[in-house]
């Protein structure tokens, strides 16, 4: 019961691609730097395994972001991820080998951590098309952040972040 309650929440939720988490902003005890992340939010999908994308910046790396890309109602390994903002490609870099699995909630999610160019974020959010490509070891799966007009939850999410950047 516990699990449809979740699913119909999710569900109710994602007719709107606006909604969603706000960035979360912390301090280091290690460096002092200031931490922006959010969690990863869905792409535009359209079937119930989908893509997602989070992100989280630090000030002690201020040119740097990491985007935590997600699966979302499965677990599978994450080998390999690439974006195609307006017709260029660009291959993301992992920041280790392990994809993680997360089982602390309803919905199955497999996370993997790839490290960019603060730039890129605002790339995407410039773009008119951008899509994901997520491979697994059993193929790939791919979703649009936003294609001509039509955006998504994780296109707003990332607006957000960067707004919490800009501010720091």
């Amino acid at each position: 019961m516990k699990k449809l309650g979740v699913f119909i929440a999710f569900l109710i939720a994602g007719c709107s691609t606006t909604s969603g988490l706000e960035p979360s902003v912390s301090h280091s005890g290690f460096d002092n730097a200031t931490i922006i992340s959010i969690e990863p939010h869905g792409n535009a999908c359209d079937s119930m395994v989908c893509t997602g994308i989070g992100a989280q910046w630090s000030s002690s790396k201020p040119e740097q972001v990491i985007l935590i890309m997600s699966i979302f109602n499965e677990y599978s390994g994450i080998t390999d991820v690439q974006l195609n903002i307006d017709g260029k490609k660009i291959q993301l870099q992992p920041t280790r080998t392990i994809t993680d699995l997360n089982n602390n909630s309803a919905i199955k999610t497999s996370t993997k951590a790839f490290v960019a160019d603060l730039q890129l974020i605002d790339s995407i959010l410039s773009s008119q098309r951008t899509w994901v490509r997520v491979h697994t070891p059993t193929g790939y799966l791919e979703d649009a952040v936003i294609d001509n007009g039509k955006d998504s939850k994780s296109y707003h999410a990332l607006s957000r972040f960067m707004r919490d950047v800009r501010s720091n």
